[in-house]
């Protein structure tokens, strides 16, 4: 009887640790399966955070052309026009937000707009603004930045 439960514990001996073998095995091929599965996400990420930031030419030449077509009265209308921007120049905004000068949000779109190579008159037109509203908001930027007539506030900015 002593050697069959002898026998029966050294049989369990040798199953449990072929179990805990067994056991460690997988779990270091899930912890491996783990890994490359958050490098692929990564790489998923990367992609798709370079197709964001970089369109196609098309569709960068479409949203300029639907830009240009807008007439921007509304907020929803803003809020077209800047998803269309942001196409054309993703970080632009970002850059005036984080800008030393603190624009307002009305100087931002402004900017937005002399961005795209408007002029003034363009402008006014699109915002739907008399022409003089849009020479005192370029002569306040020019002063607010500290910057003469002759050079460009967008060469300056960027």
């Amino acid at each position: 009887m002593k050697k069959i439960y002898c026998i029966l514990f050294i049989i369990t001996l040798v199953l449990g640790a072929m179990i805990a073998l067994f056991l460690k095995y997988k779990k270091r091929l899930l912890e491996l399966e783990n890994k490359i599965l958050l490098q692929e996400k990564e790489q998923i990420k990367d992609e798709l955070y370079k197709l964001k930031n970089n369109p196609s030419d098309e569709e960068r030449i479409k949203a300029k052309q639907e830009i240009l077509k807008l007439k921007i009265l509304i907020d929803e209308d803003w809020i077209r026009f800047r998803d269309k921007f942001e196409l054309l120049y993703p970080n632009f905004l970002n850059t005036l937000t984080t800008s030393k000068f603190h624009f307002t949000k009305s100087e931002k779109r402004f900017l937005m707009l002399k961005k795209l190579n408007l002029e003034t008159k363009e402008i006014a037109n699109m915002v739907g603004v008399s022409y003089d509203s849009v020479l005192k908001t370029q002569y306040r930027l020019r002063k607010k930045m500290a910057i003469d007539k002759t050079i460009d506030i967008i060469n300056f900015l960027e």
